[in-house]
């Protein structure tokens, strides 16, 4: 099949969502599809190039960071591929189409049914899902008819969890199927390493979904309770940014936290492996990539109960999911970790073992590609 992905973020910018765009592409490349990706240029990226057998065109869209952006650039973008998708649909003779988000990119699958009846699937991300982000309900509110248009229209809905197919069926009346996220674990994986001190580990965006003043608090509790060495890495980037750090100065942990920024994928992979344990303590999420790359890499994870979450760890298997309430446990489960490295080891073997056999960008393809051909 000819196939469009559309997203307005893919790498280098944007989340977890645009590295499953980038690895969903070119794993349909790989079974033998002509895959063209629609996403938003960033500095000197613009207009078409080919990535390792994927078609990409980067059209204009005022697009100024590397991990966020505002509702304006992401109106810049919509607006811009609208312009260029007619030519485009023909140029690569598109048969069906992936949108990733409902909102902001929803729209462009309506628009290319319109213009020439072609199939879209909607690829439900998380934050574009009425429920799970207080702080943008009312934007929900406002597009709510436009989005329950593309739903509509749509061939088929999918969610990357359990937990996203639930709040998402339960905002809007149409039924969602579940892909789940995959992980290339042949980049991702372990290697023996012994830290003189245990090492946690943040990778994310430095918004409020990641709730990462309660990581510090966590932290700056484990800190003033034990005599345990620690350190954690913090990679990423985002609007909290400069309060984090404010906060972290005024809790005094500058001696247990290293700042990293948003790091290449081949950098972050040595972050992964040099570290023993993952945090998460995100007040919801989707599916998040992080966690598969981490398991991938052999870490235990100690995350939030919440959507997503749990569609990946498996509790006192893989890690520990935890109520964001319960401070006693929470600091229970990381001494426990510090001082039994063995049982950390036991976790992250186990994760990467569940990883393996459950999460495949191979199984992500073929069943989008299997979508289009029920609905043919």
């Amino acid at each position: 099949m000819n196939l469009l992905l559309i997203n307005y973020e893919f790498p280098p910018i944007g989340g977890g969502a645009a590295t499953a765009t980038w690895n969903t592409a070119h794993e349909l490349a790989k079974q033998g599809h002509q895959v063209t990706v629609l996403t938003s240029c960033f500095q000197e990226l613009r207009g078409w190039s080919e990535e390792q057998g994927v078609f990409i065109y980067r059209c204009l869209a005022f697009r100024h960071q590397v991990s966020r952006s505002s509702l304006f650039e992401q109106f810049s973008f919509v607006l811009s591929a609208m312009m260029v998708l007619p030519r485009l649909l023909k140029k690569q003779n598109i048969q069906g189409i992936i949108v990733y988000f409902s909102i902001p990119c929803g729209p462009l699958g309506l628009w290319a049914k319109l213009l020439y009846k072609t199939p879209y699937i909607v690829s439900l991300r998380g934050g574009d899902v009425p429920g799970l982000e207080p702080r943008i309900m009312w934007i929900h509110r406002i597009l709510q008819p436009l989005r329950r248009v593309i739903l509509k229209q749509a061939i088929a809905i999918v969610a990357n969890s359990i937990g996203l197919q639930q709040v998402a069926q339960k905002a809007d009346p149409f039924q969602t199927q579940i892909i789940a996220n995959g992980v290339d674990t042949h980049f991702f994986f372990p290697i023996p390493h012994e830290n003189p001190i245990f090492q946690f580990l943040f990778v994310g965006r430095f918004q409020e979904q990641k709730n990462l003043f309660f990581l510090l608090k966590q932290l700056k509790k484990l800190r003033d309770t034990t005599t345990l060495a620690f350190c954690c890495h913090l990679v990423g980037d985002g609007y909290q940014k400069t309060a984090l750090q404010a906060y972290a100065q005024q809790l005094q942990l500058d001696d247990v936290l290293i700042w990293h920024g948003w790091l290449d994928k081949t950098i972050l992979r040595a972050c992964y492996q040099q570290a023993d344990c993952l945090l998460s303590f995100s007040l919801y999420e989707g599916m998040p990539n992080v966690l598969l790359e981490a398991m991938a890499s052999g870490l235990a994870i100690v995350a939030s109960q919440v959507t997503g979450h749990e569609s990946v760890v498996r509790h006192g298997e893989t890690g520990y999911l935890l109520a964001l309430q319960n401070n006693d446990e929470i600091q229970t489960t990381l001494k426990y970790l510090i001082t039994n490295r063995q049982q950390t080891k036991v976790l992250g073997d186990a994760g990467r073992q569940w990883v393996m056999e459950h999460f495949s960008w191979e199984q992500v393809a073929k069943q989008y590609v299997q979508l289009f051909v029920n609905k043919s």
